[in-house]
């Protein structure tokens, strides 16, 4: 089924929530992992609320959750997305991946 989402739409790139790293600072922060579209692994440190689910100190670990994206392009049925909440490096710039676009999900509101 083709996917109906692209270029400019925020969506939800599924994870794994391995760890919770500490309680500071407040709400907490936890180790991400990935994997791209060619299988390559990546990781992201980041608060809690910045990913997807109910993620706690309390929580088993590891366990799934989502990482709020935005879609840069699609080419074929891969999407070139960006963390543009999560930025790092001497330039401040977005984490960009490219990845499956069937995996993508739109991003869900309360």
């Amino acid at each position: 089924m083709k996917s109906s989402m692209g270029k400019g739409d925020g969506c939800e790139l599924p994870a794994t929530a391995v760890c919770w790293l500490t309680d500071e600072p407040q709400p907490g922060v936890v180790l991400v992992e990935l994997a791209d579209a060619y299988g390559l692994p990546h990781q992201l440190v980041g608060k809690s609320v910045y990913f997807g689910g109910d993620l706690q100190p309390t929580s088993t670990y590891p366990r799934p959750t989502s990482v709020q994206c935005t879609i840069e392009d699609v080419n074929d049925d891969i999407a070139t997305v960006s963390t543009q909440w999560l930025i790092g490096g001497p330039d401040n710039t977005p984490f960009v991946f490219n990845v499956r676009l069937d995996i993508l999900s739109p991003v869900t509101t309360a």
